[in-house]
């Protein structure tokens, strides 16, 4: 009889702890010797070998029970989301998020369970509020924009300030998101309320031993199914991140490359002008055939033989960094340059004689934050005209307030100069004085938005006004970085993307002078006006205006004012080559 109970015992708990002790032998052994190959099946069976065998340990198993059930759901369900808007092709990463999710909850349990009696409460709170961080974000992005949280996005916004994204928020964000913040948030309420009530029994037999063994395995099965569907976005941005930072590392050698190989010391003489546009849709612009007569001085403009048009002209990106950053360096979606290696043009502009500004009207956070700051530090003359840096995008100025900027700019006969305009930048109502609110009402974000770009055209036009009067003015160039889908109430979001994202407008006005002297080149522009070109390729076009030759950096194929440019429609592309041109063109 004492034989029966003896091994009655031995199987009610000895084989759980031996399979619990293989279970962790195996994960340590796995992280000690280097072998990173682990089963999805392994780390799913451990998660629920731990919460079975955990669940003894508490005073109300029910209860456990249901802590970890809808703590580990909460977790779990954005791969609902990702499944209602993706094929299934990466089955592979959503189990490994399944199983790191389920496991997670384990450890969370056990960690406040641990220290529960021996840490503030309000530390174990925030431990709870980081682990629902995903959920809350995955959740409010799909209900308010019906798209994933990209790694392109995550980028966007771990570059941005508080008041673009309190104006992003004001104009996409919905009364469904927030209803699943506060449907989340009560989850999370339930979930404490049950973790004060569900205490460890510390009686147990080999108590902290076995509590151990069961962290040990919950974390190390975290560890194992980290490279899985929803970290990776994470991993994706920093991984850009790092791409900057050794962007700007690399200054100086870039320099010094740029001088050592420098062919043509920019025999170019005068001031070229490349003004940059921000969220501008050609779709919604009357020069482009837009109904609504939102640029009137550009229509006019156009039909000057001083002007080119650029009909096809697509952006690379639909986020700012990654469209400038390929933009204004070397390198673009057509070559293999990486990016730390890649010269910008302020820098080749120097290095070839020539005096350069930047002037900006967007947020400066300082001058090291992005390759577009790094790039604009190069400047010999820089003015940023939005002095709520870091706060707000809401500038003490409307755009306007950069002609004064351009005015006072200390001008020489060799000279490049960059205008970076805050543009039609959401909030669009943001953007314009109430005199250009012609429209329609302020509350139509459409109405708004063509309010902007009628604003933005009275921009352009008195800049280029004074820019033409200068003695030595060569040619202004004008793009946008991208376009927004306003009809579609998608901003520019890449995890949305619609193609309306990428029209964008190109244009370039000459002086009569520059037209006469070269002449060739003019006319090669004019008959490439409706050629396919994509706006990481500014950098080629502003080398060959500038008549800017350096081995192994200049393009000929990839620079528009070349007879060589190689205008093939099946070669271009967007979203840095996930998407062909080729498809809004069919």
């Amino acid at each position: 009889m004492v034989m029966k109970i003896k091994c009655s015992k031995i199987l009610q708990y000895g084989a759980l702890e031996i399979v619990a002790i293989y279970f962790s032998l195996l994960m340590v052994m796995s992280l000690l010797t280097g072998n990173l190959v682990y089963r999805r099946s392994q780390s799913l069976l451990a998660a629920a070998i731990i919460v079975v065998l955990t669940s003894h340990l508490y005073s109300d198993r029910r209860k456990y029970f249901i802590t970890w059930g809808a703590l580990g759901t909460l977790l779990a369900s954005v791969l609902y989301i990702y499944y209602n808007l993706n094929d299934s092709s990466q089955v592979y990463l959503a189990i490994k998020y399944l199983s790191f999710s389920l496991n997670e909850s384990c450890l969370i349990i056990l960690t406040v369970s641990m220290l529960w009696q021996r840490t503030k409460k309000f530390i174990l709170v925030l431990l709870l509020i980081l682990a629902l961080i995903i959920p809350i974000v995955f959740w409010g992005y799909y209900l308010s924009m019906d798209a994933w949280f990209a790694s392109d996005t995550l980028l966007a916004v771990m570059q941005t300030n508080l008041g673009e994204s309190k104006e992003y928020l004001s104009d996409y964000f919905t009364v469904s998101g927030m209803a699943a913040i506060i449907f989340i948030v009560i989850v999370a309420g339930i979930v404490w309320r049950n973790m004060q009530s569900v205490l460890l029994v510390k009686e147990k037999k080999h108590f902290t031993a076995f509590i151990s063994l069961a962290l040990l395995v919950s974390a190390t099965a975290c560890y194992k199914t980290r490279d899985n569907l929803i970290l990776n976005t994470g991993w994706k941005a920093k991984e850009n991140l790092q791409k900057y930072a050794d962007f700007q590392k690399m200054q100086a050698q870039r320099k010094s490359i740029v001088r050592l190989n420098l062919q043509e010391n920019g025999k170019q003489q005068g001031v070229f002008v490349l003004v940059i546009g921000e969220s501008q849709s050609k779709d919604h612009m009357s020069a482009y055939g837009y109904d609504k007569k939102t640029t009137p001085w550009l229509g006019e403009a156009f039909k000057q033989d001083n002007f080119i048009k650029f009909t096809n002209a697509y952006s690379c990106h639909t986020h700012t960094i990654p469209v400038l950053t390929y933009a204004l360096t070397a390198k673009n979606q057509y070559n293999e340059l990486q990016l730390e290696n890649a010269v910008s043009l302020l820098e080749v502009a120097e290095a070839a004689g020539y005096e350069t500004a930047w002037l900006s009207n967007q947020i400066k956070y300082s001058a090291w934050d992005t390759p577009i700051t790094v790039i604009a530090s190069e400047a010999n003359q820089q003015d940023w005209i939005n002095h709520n840096i870091g706060e707000t995008t809401v500038s003490n100025a409307y755009d306007l307030k950069l002609l004064d900027s351009l005015k006072s700019l200390k001008l020489t006969d060799k000279m490049l100069i960059v205008i970076h305009l805050m543009g039609n930048h959401g909030s669009y109502r943001e953007r314009y004085p109430r005199d250009f609110a012609v429209f329609s009402d302020m509350s139509s974000e459409v109405g708004s938005y063509d309010n902007s770009i009628l604003y933005n055209d009275y921009v352009v036009s008195k800049i280029y006004e004074y820019v033409r009067s200068l003695p030595e003015f060569n040619c202004m160039i004008y793009f946008a970085d991208h376009a927004d889908a306003v009809e579609e109430k998608l901003g520019h979001d890449a995890s949305k993307f619609v193609w309306p994202m990428t029209h964008i407008p190109m244009y370039i006005g000459f002086s009569e002078r520059f037209r006469q002297k070269d002449a060739a080149m003019v006319n090669i522009l004019r008959n490439s006006q409706d050629k396919v070109f994509t706006n990481d390729l500014i950098f080629n076009i502003m080398l060959g205006l500038m008549n800017i030759k350096i081995p192994d950096i200049y393009e000929q194929e990839n620079d528009i004012t070349s007879t060589y440019y190689n205008s093939d429609i099946q070669r271009f592309k967007t979203l840095y080559g996930q998407r062909f041109v080729r498809e809004d063109l069919q």
